[in-house]
């Protein structure tokens, strides 16, 4: 297959402008949807900065790629002086999308179409070209890169040269939005009107109900499956149709806001990110689980992970990207996700279910019966069109009464363990390795509530013997290093009177002639208060410190306070007051 190279001349980069002069065109306004009469003039060579108008940063290539009507990573076919992107389904493939999507064709005719679309990108055959063709030949990447590259390509409608091991993902979804609105005559609004006179850069985030501390048994973990995207789907959240001016869509205001959605127009990014989620979740995902290594199957998880990766980012793009940024779009989206979760949990305690912890897209219910958690998706599902699935079961759980921190024990035994200070990557292994042992003795007793008292009763055990390695010198450097990232320039930071553990290892390096600087991971270990030049240190760096030097005492109260944070919800008393601790401590 060899590439072929064309030139139309009579394509010229341009912009739109009110003011008279160029060519004059008609455009449908995205906001009011009413037609507004503008003027076509080329593009200068050099800046645009001075110019007033509108599309003057779209890249002349995706510009004639959007006006002609072209598709990226498509075979195309050369009809009446034109291209033509060749994406046909066969009857195998229109048979299996009928069969996922076609009650949506009635009832949403712009996500059907754009459903449509993307299924026939994702669904064509990915040809064998080789990487000097494709002008990607300096740079490196597996056949899964390859794969990823294609599909994109043809999803986001960009070049391979922009899609090859290039995650730019608010890139793909402007142009996925600007290719919809040249192919519908849509005027592409500019970045200061789609924020519709709102210059915020946060809006307030997501839903935690805080959690019932305590140890729970057959603990059902409910997932909401994409909840963001599916409010922007199913509540109608666009640029277009946030503030709407409709008398009748005045009342559907925004949960706990006081601006409304519209009711009347299906909005564009409501029904692409609707659409995105829809065939992720029903076409791709469940093949995902099951392909094998074939090309067929690696490009229903290449479609599959890209996919993710888009409905990942559909909510920040509105918050944090110029041309995509619309605060009150972004703050919409989250209003209703805290709504989503509020109700859900409000709803299973009138159902008589037990929920003790709700976190953005997630509720934990306390040993409920598989036909109670069946009853109760499917009453979720008929109240806001969202899928709540069961995510996981732990046999035991532990709550903290901290947010977000806590562990479970899954039936096979195996931990999983969320937000807990003694589990954080900069820990010390050696608190790690003891809170893993303690794990491994709780996860004998998930069977039953006696087999984990019994289990409980082993770990001031376990304790004692680290804390008694410990003041024996066994454990060794490594494995009581803190590691830390500086956040600041050290050659500053020395000029504080005050000087953090991090930027004291920091100031210790660079004595010895060290290059440290802002952004660099030291490892270091806490040691007994020495000073030099009349400043107190209280660490040293790993390579220049001994054994003998090392704070045991500090190590000792940290490692069982980050303990207690775990266990004092299941009622293990670690004070070393009250136990058989007190002779290690």
């Amino acid at each position: 297959m060899e590439p072929i190279q064309w030139i139309d001349s009579s394509f010229h980069p341009y912009y739109l402008t009110e003011k008279v002069m160029g060519k004059q065109v008609k455009k449908l306004d995205l906001f009011s949807q009413k037609e507004r009469t503008l003027y076509k003039v080329d593009l200068p060579e050099g800046s645009t900065k001075n110019l007033e108008g509108w599309e003057l940063d779209i890249d002349p290539a995706l510009s004639y790629a959007y006006d002609k009507g072209l598709r990226f990573g498509i075979l195309h076919r050369f009809e009446k002086n034109a291209w033509i992107p060749q994406f046909p389904l066969n009857g195998e493939q229109s048979s299996r999308f009928d069969g996922l999507f076609g009650e949506i064709k009635d009832k949403d005719q712009l996500k059907y179409g754009l459903l449509k679309g993307v299924y026939s990108y994702t669904n064509q055959p990915v040809p064998k070209i080789s990487t000097e063709k494709l002008g990607l030949a300096s740079r490196e990447g597996s056949e899964e890169d390859y794969y990823n590259a294609f599909l994109l390509s043809r999803i986001a409608n960009l070049p391979i040269s922009r899609t090859y091991r290039n995650y730019t993902v608010s890139e793909w979804i402007r142009s996925m939005l600007h290719t919809y609105y040249r192919a519908h005559n849509i005027l592409i609004p500019k970045g200061e009107e789609l924020r519709l006179g709102d210059t915020r850069k946060y809006v307030a985030g997501a839903l935690t109900i805080a959690p019932e501390s305590g140890t729970y048994f057959n603990m059902h973990v409910l997932d909401y499956e994409s909840l963001y995207p599916g409010c922007i789907d199913v509540f109608n959240l666009s640029y277009e149709t946030i503030r709407c001016g409709h008398s009748e869509c005045q009342k559907n205001l925004v949960p706990g806001l006081d601006y409304n959605v519209c009711t009347k127009r299906r909005g564009i990014y409501s029904a692409l990110v609707g659409a995105l989620r829809d065939l992720r979740i029903r076409a791709f995902k469940p093949l995902a689980k099951t392909a094998s290594q074939d090309a067929e199957d690696k490009k229903i998880g290449a479609a599959s992970r890209i996919l993710k990766v888009f409905l990942v980012s559909c909510y920040g793009v509105t918050i944090r990207i110029h041309g995509l940024a619309s605060p009150l779009l972004g703050e919409a989206i989250t209003a209703y996700g805290r709504f989503v979760l509020q109700s859900t949990w409000d709803l299973a305690k009138s159902d008589g279910l037990k929920p003790r912890y709700g976190d953005t897209d997630s509720v934990f219910l306390d040993n409920p019966s598989e036909q109670e958690v069946a009853r109760f998706t499917k009453s979720i599902m008929n109240r806001f069109g969202l899928e709540l699935a069961s995510d996981r079961v732990y046999s035991v759980c532990v709550l903290s009464s901290a947010k977000k921190a806590y562990f479970g024990i899954l039936p096979n035994g195996e931990p999983e363990i969320k937000g807990l200070s003694i589990a954080k990557s900069n820990s010390p292994r050696f608190f790690q390795q003891t809170f893993q042992e303690c794990l491994t003795k709780l996860s004998e007793g998930r069977q039953s509530p006696g087999d984990f008292e019994e289990a409980k009763r082993q770990l001031p055990r376990v304790v004692e013997k680290a804390i008694r390695q410990l003041r024996e010198g066994k454990i060794s450097i490594s494995d009581l290093e803190y590691r830390v990232e500086l956040r600041d320039d050290p050659q500053e930071k020395l000029k504080s009177r005050a000087l953090p553990q991090p930027y004291q290892a920091a100031s210790l390096l660079l004595k010895e002639g060290k290059n440290i600087r802002e952004g660099d991971t030291l490892s270091f270990v806490k040691v007994n208060p020495f000073k030099i030049e009349g400043r107190q240190y209280t660490v040293k760096p790993s390579s220049q410190a001994s054994l003998r030097e090392i704070n045991v005492n500090d190590y000792v109260g940290n490692l069982l306070s980050s303990l207690s944070q775990t266990f004092e919800p299941m009622n293990i008393n670690l004070n070393p007051a009250e136990n058989s601790l007190s002779k290690f401590v």
